[in-house]
């Protein structure tokens, strides 16, 4: 398991993991960033994301050439007609657990399963997702950018200051940047984590931020 991804994968879900396994079960019922759901929905999705996603992706059919990279995958997406459904879906599997931490069990035990049969999978395999064909190996990034920003939502949720690992900033930086079309102005003194937020549309751009991104600052939040 040497691809840059699945590190990235490994760490994170091992890192959320920790976050989560032995939350006192009221943790679990706290509001999050994301209006749509509490700390367990949040992570409801979160399992779905990792787990069912992938698994799904290798057991689906495989065309011959992919449309979308991880980059452009995320522009495919249109949170105006999609988000309703995905905020359903992840309240779905969190109503499945009657608790938290049963929830917390089951993702304990699923991604190790889930990242050990992705390790074995041709990087080059184009798979099928909610739509467009995509090559596995940037799908997985795709993974990387839902567990690392959605880890740091839950542990904002809980007051901690979430911070991804090396791995994965890099790749959710990469995904950022290929969505912004360039480097975010150096004068801006942003780090990783502020990025992310703004790129993501957990923080709103200030005035002066504006001034200096000039024509770039309609393109934000990067994604949603």
């Amino acid at each position: 398991m040497s691809r840059q991804s699945l590190v990235a994968l490994r760490e994170e879900c091992d890192a959320l993991t920790r976050d989560v396994l032995y939350l006192p079960e009221e943790a679990f019922g706290k509001p999050t960033r994301l209006p749509a759901w509490n700390v367990k929905e949040l992570f409801g999705h979160i399992h779905r994301s990792i787990n069912d996603r992938i698994n799904s992706a290798l057991e689906g059919p495989s065309p011959e050439a992919p449309e979308v990279d991880s980059v452009t995958y995320f522009r495919s997406y249109d949170p105006a007609t999609d988000s309703q459904d995905v905020a359903d879906r992840a309240k779905g599997v969190a109503a499945g657990f009657a608790t938290g931490h049963e929830l917390a069990l089951a993702w304990a035990d699923a991604w190790p399963r889930t990242l050990a049969r992705a390790g074995g999978a041709d990087p080059a395999l184009v798979i099928v997702t909610f739509g467009p064909a995509i090559a596995f190996e940037e799908y997985l990034k795709t993974r990387v950018l839902e567990v690392t920003v959605h880890r740091m939502d839950l542990e904002h949720a809980l007051g901690r200051k979430g911070w991804g690992t090396d791995e994965a900033i890099s790749i959710v930086d990469d995904i950022l940047v290929g969505l912004l079309g360039e480097q975010p102005p150096s004068n801006l003194d942003w780090d990783a984590i502020e990025f992310i937020d703004t790129g993501t549309g957990r923080r709103p751009l200030s005035d002066g931020e504006r001034r200096m991104l000039g024509p770039l600052a309609s393109r934000f939040p990067l994604l949603a």
